[in-house]
């Protein structure tokens, strides 16, 4: 390692103390507000670990997030001039992701505002907009109502992009408003009790949500501008999110030469499920109006977002995935051979995450320079009791390709929502940062 090289690595372990324990997490910077995704990394945890690194690449960066998710990754570049660009198979992700890499001039969103605000005042229909199963389960009929006169008066903005950023705010209007308890990201009905004695507003709601992304976003571009990031109405630099499974490709012929990622952790019994997270606003929301390429069948069920993201099917017959991934992580197999029965059975599922991880890994590398950096934030988790060392096998898996650890660091999870205690899994107190060198 060359002196710079390491004059890098003893920078950014001196900032673990001082801004990855949690101290410089704000909640609320970069746009990070305007809806509450699931997991999301923190912008202000990644910016100094980017700036850093930045020296040390010292050329135009060309920054890639294959799992964007919320896109704080992307807009933390940005935020320091970088090109970016992410995907994602969540279509609430990419949606959410579309509106934080757009520009929008404040009083166009206000205005916008007032006059979704005006239609559905004179709005006097009951017409419901929306149909699909179990419907009166998860929302009360006064709330439908409520909600499909959202849903027309935004239909009514010329605009695809004042859309987008009005979906965004129905989709969080409808994760408060829906019977679904919001203490978890999986669909689990309040009880009776409750929702007979909740007193909720999803006009209220929404706009008081309206409100508060639009000075969310205003706030972001406003950093932006200050930085001379604007130019001529948009971002000075590429800024491209994009519907894709990274398990089967990255849609893009451009190359990279940073990466800043956390994996969504597999399987929907044991991790965040993103995809019954999103299942509610996306009935609610025109597939058409986030991307043509969206499937139709897409929300068949609630598991189908979760079903087809890493972990969640597989053709392959479990003792074939077991005999190439075991081969690329020793810790994975000995996780995975201390079970027998039902525990080996529940196990399985940890294996076929991380052979679509691997495959992901695969797919990401052709699009990586010489020397480019990899930035992965993943956290350790418990299945059958047992603690799965995912920061471990995740180095294995990049040693069998030949890349080599540069450095890791460590903080605590205070504000990232994960899954609560269950049969399977406990809570992660703890992310690791695991940055990799490319080297050819």
């Amino acid at each position: 390692m060359s002196g710079f090289e390491q004059e890098i690595r003893q920078e950014l372990k001196s900032i673990s103390q001082m801004v990855l324990n949690g101290t410089n997490s704000k909640k609320k910077d970069f746009a990070r507000g305007i809806l509450n995704y699931p997991a999301m990394m923190v912008p202000s945890v990644q910016e100094p670990i980017i700036n850093i690194i930045s020296k040390y690449i010292n050329e135009d960066i060309n920054l890639i997030d294959p799992f964007m998710g919320a896109s704080n990754s992307l807009v933390t570049g940005m935020k320091s001039g970088m090109n970016v660009f992410g995907q994602d198979i969540n279509p609430l992700s990419l949606l959410l992701s579309q509106v934080k890499v757009s520009f929008f001039e404040s009083g166009e969103l206000t205005e916008a505002l007032e006059r979704i605000n005006q239609k559905i005042s004179i709005d006097l229909s009951s017409t419901i907009e929306v149909s699909f199963s179990n419907i009166d389960k998860w929302f009360k009929k006064s709330i439908q109502i409520d909600l499909s006169k959202i849903f027309r008066a935004i239909r009514f903005e010329k605009s695809l992009k004042i859309r987008k950023f009005f979906w965004v705010v129905l989709a969080e209007t409808i994760r408060i408003s829906s019977n679904d308890r919001t203490s978890t990201f999986k669909l689990h009905i309040r009880s009776v009790e409750d929702i007979q004695n909740r007193k909720i507003s999803a006009l209220k709601t929404f706009d008081e949500i309206g409100r508060r992304n639009i000075n969310e976003i205003v706030n972001f571009v406003s950093v932006l501008q200050g930085n001379g990031y604007i130019r001529n109405g948009a971002y000075f630099k590429d800024a491209e999110v994009v519907f894709g499974d990274t398990n089967a490709e990255i849609r893009t012929k451009k190359k990279f030469n940073l990466l800043v990622t956390s994996p969504p952790y597999g399987d929907n019994q044991t991790t965040v499920t993103y995809g019954q997270f999103s299942y509610l606003p996306l009935q609610w929301i025109p597939s058409e109006d986030i991307d043509k390429e969206i499937p139709k069948d897409y929300l068949n069920t609630y598991r189908d977002i979760d079903n087809k993201s890493l972990g969640g099917q597989s053709k392959k017959h479990i003792t074939e995935i077991e005999d190439q991934i075991f081969k690329k992580s020793i810790t994975l197999q000995k996780f995975i051979f201390q079970f027998e029965g039902i525990e080996r059975k529940k196990a399985e599922k940890v294996t076929r995450f991380i052979n679509d991880l691997d495959n992901s890994i695969e797919n990401m590398l052709p699009k990586l320079n010489k020397n480019s950096i990899l930035v992965w934030t993943v956290g350790n988790r418990s299945v059958n009791k047992q603690m799965v060392q995912n920061d471990r096998i995740l180095e294995e898996l990049f040693d069998h390709k030949g890349i080599k650890l540069f450095t890791t660091l460590e903080r605590e999870i205070l504000s990232k929502r994960m899954p609560g205690k269950n049969n399977f899994s406990n809570m992660m107190s703890k992310e690791k940062i695991l940055i990799f060198k490319k080297n050819y």
